[in-house]
């Protein structure tokens, strides 16, 4: 009976624990708007006057959202990208805040950026050994180029990886949205449906006798 409750609380804890991290982050993110916001907000006359405390943060969180917006517009210019290139060379002058500036620019350019330009496809591939097979994202292809860039991911960190040159002949183009592969990535594999193991299946039995026959043909 102590073992099924047990399991039974554990099986819960598991269901409940990412929507209350998600939370607890989204709500930690939402009062550092606020308190960021507010006090410019306080400054206009009448304004606390008129208007409750959550309605001061929840236009303090929308003016945080177009002041993003705007800066994202920005960014679009010839003069903003020249000023932020600017302000970027001056950042990574500084010993110890380039190091926090660079990793954190990369982290955010792996998950804010645009999928459909990070990575193009996720693959199967023969690595590290014969008869061993690991999961990458195609990052750079050149269809008139013999090898492919795949980036392989570690696990649970997907930010940090190995660029490998890869034979295109070597690799299986998976039938997986990205988000999906990334979740394969971080889980190691443990949050994997029945189609999803089939894929994975099948891909490697079509390398490994694709690799038997090459051995063949030699």
């Amino acid at each position: 009976m102590a073992k099924k409750l047990q399991r039974y609380f554990l099986t819960g804890l598991l269901a409940v624990a990412p929507l209350a991290i998600t939370s607890w982050v989204l709500w930690k993110f939402y009062e550092l708007i606020a308190a960021t916001m507010r006090p410019w907000l306080q400054r206009i006359p009448h304004l606390t006057e008129s208007y409750p405390d959550f309605v001061l943060t929840a236009i303090a969180f929308a003016s945080f959202l177009f002041v993003i917006t705007l800066v994202g517009l920005a960014t679009r210019s010839l003069v903003g990208v020249a000023f932020f290139n600017v302000v970027e060379r001056l950042v990574e002058r500084i010993p110890v805040v380039k190091t926090i500036f660079t990793g954190t620019k990369q982290i955010a350019t792996v998950f804010l950026a645009d999928k459909r330009s990070a990575f193009q496809h996720v693959v199967l591939f023969e690595y590290p050994r014969p008869r061993c097979f690991s999961l990458g994202f195609v990052a750079h292809d050149e269809p008139q180029h013999p090898m492919v860039n795949v980036f392989l991911p570690t696990t649970p960190n997907p930010t940090s990886g190995y660029l490998l040159l890869v034979p295109r002949a070597h690799v299986v183009v998976l039938p997986l949205a990205i988000e999906e592969g990334v979740k394969l990535i971080i889980s190691g594999g443990s949050v994997m449906t029945a189609g999803q193991a089939a894929i994975l299946r099948e891909a490697a039995v079509a390398l490994d006798a694709n690799r038997d026959q090459n051995e063949v043909l030699r």
